[in-house]
């Protein structure tokens, strides 16, 4: 891949890790997708999409110039010739996987902390969290859209993640095997303006890919995972998992919130859709396919983060009382001459035991089937409306929904900002009660 003698001379990186298809290659391999509208009909992805290529010429920027001498802009993966985002060539990846039973709120958090993290990533820690590429982000904004800044007076109801299929999904021959890949969202960490690794973007920054798989995808069922199907094996990837677990699917825990909460998801009779499956089983099948994919022995424990991320924490937080989700668990800091905010360990970890805590009493078995899978594990709390949903027994297409305008997200950011402190050094700062670095 040619660039450009200016000095800006681009920096790529060493290998490449495609975020749809997790080929790795060399960026000089990349291949260029055509900008002449008569070079249309791709081999591997249809008749539609514009030819990908190898190009022999280039432009005086480096830029690849397509058969019918057209300046070209967008890159594509060798294998399976789905677009790349810019930031895939030069910044390496972490890959980030989330996981939840069927209707446990995946695509509500998701929304919820991406949009959170994108004002509070630049205001506290001085870091730009921004799209790797808008149109490959496309769902998930539209989900911070009807959330955060559509009419408030709306309902939000997210529609549910299809397990195949739609914008969520896209197929590709490989070989002569028509395969289907999940569409990753992608994001840009990288230094900002008074961060402390301002001017270090080229190696401090780093290309954030994220999935939200239907939660039947991770289900134990016969014909899950295969080859032609492989929607969930970004888990190879994966330098942290998120794993999603909703009280409110939980009998034993909708009967003790009844007791605390008048929230609707924790009675059995008000319409809402609950999940009848167990979660420590959908936690045991990923726990199952990330030691298969990463060859882990079964005598072995995982030994990358594991963040449990405990969710609808506005309804449950009542039966731990001396869980104070008021607290910030960001505090301002002083670091290298740097004025910048620093993720307060011991707030993170004091929230994780208390609530570890509470699901040993009501779900012994899920903490038991976490913890034998991993060495590295913290709960979370967090609530990605911070409300109770509307309940219309009228009208079964706005009911569940979250009035827009009162939507109040709780701790929402906070396992992304931990995931990212846990994996890169220096871009968020950490300290310990006493205050120290």
């Amino acid at each position: 891949m040619a660039t450009s003698n200016s000095k800006s001379r681009r920096k790529l990186i060493k290998s490449v890790v495609c975020p749809h298809c997790w080929n790795e290659f060399a960026p000089e391999d990349a291949l260029w997708i055509s900008e002449a509208p008569a070079l249309l009909g791709d081999y591997k992805l249809g008749e539609t999409e514009r030819v990908r290529f190898l190009p022999t010429e280039y432009d005086a920027r480096g830029a690849a110039v397509d058969a019918k001498g057209y300046s070209c802009k967008d890159l594509a993966c060798p294998r399976c010739h789905l677009k790349l985002p810019a930031c895939a060539l030069d910044s390496p990846a972490l890959f980030m996987s989330i996981v939840g039973a069927p209707a446990s709120g995946k695509s509500y958090y998701l929304a919820s902390s991406t949009f959170m993290l994108r004002s509070s990533l630049a205001s506290k820690f001085r870091l730009n969290f921004l799209d790797g590429d808008p149109e490959m982000n496309a769902k998930l904004s539209s989900y911070e859209t009807m959330q955060f800044v559509a009419n408030s007076s709306e309902l939000v109801k997210i529609e549910k993640t299809q397990e195949f299929g739609g914008d969520l999904y896209n197929t590709v021959l490989i070989g002569d095997q028509s395969v289907t890949f999940p569409q990753p969202f992608v994001f840009l960490a990288a230094p900002g303006a008074g961060h402390p690794n301002e001017g270090k973007e080229d190696v401090a920054s780093r290309m954030i890919c994220l999935y939200d798989n239907a939660g039947e995808s991770y289900l134990p069922t016969k014909g899950a995972d295969l080859a032609s199907n492989p929607v969930t094996r970004h888990l190879a990837q994966c330098k942290c998992l998120f794993f999603l677990y909703d009280p409110t699917q939980d009998p034993r825990f909708r009967k003790a919130c009844r007791e605390v909460s008048k929230d609707p998801q924790v009675y059995d009779d008000s319409g809402m859709r609950v999940s009848t499956l167990r979660q420590d089983s959908v936690f045991a099948e990923t726990a199952k396919r990330v030691r298969a994919h990463n060859n882990i022995p079964s005598y072995q424990k995982f030994d990358r983060p594991l963040v449990v991320i405990v969710s609808k924490a506005d309804v449950w937080r009542r039966l731990v009382p001396s869980l104070d989700l008021n607290v910030e668990p960001v505090a301002p800091f002083k670091y290298r001459d740097f004025n910048v905010c620093a993720l307060r360990n011991d707030v993170v970890r004091h929230a994780s035991q208390l609530t570890r805590n509470m699901l040993m009493k009501y779900a012994p078995e899920f903490i038991s089937s976490v913890e034998s899978f991993a060495s590295d594990v913290v709960y979370i709390p967090v609530s990605a409306t911070g409300v109770s949903p509307v309940v219309d027994q009228n009208d079964a297409e706005k009911s569940g929904g979250f009035r827009a305008s009162e939507i109040r997200p709780i701790w929402i950011d906070v396992p992304m900002i931990y995931a990212i402190s846990r994996l890169t050094k220096g871009l968020i700062v950490t300290v310990d009660k006493d205050g120290k670095a």
